[in-house]
């Protein structure tokens, strides 16, 4: 008997919303800064990712891509 198993599910991902991280502007002065990005379910990002300098920016760009990739939305994000 020939037994194949064949593995056709997806690999979980979600994109992650978090923040605020220690970041410096271009003066050298501390300021908070957001990250947004696809993930896997390791956290480990899987492409671009997105450093933004305003929590209410990134919490839009968050929700968009969550809502056109069809993906969870993991928000541990807070304001400033």
């Amino acid at each position: 008997m020939n037994s194949q198993i064949t593995n056709t599910e997806t690999a979980w991902r979600g994109v992650f919303f978090d923040g605020p991280q220690s970041s410096q502007d271009h003066e050298g002065d501390e300021i908070p800064m957001w990250v947004v990005y696809v993930g896997d379910a390791d956290t480990t990002p899987i492409g671009k990712v997105y450093h933004v300098g305003s929590y209410a920016y990134a919490a839009s760009l968050a929700r968009s891509m969550a809502r056109e990739r069809n993906l969870e939305l993991i928000n541990e994000a807070m304001p400033a």
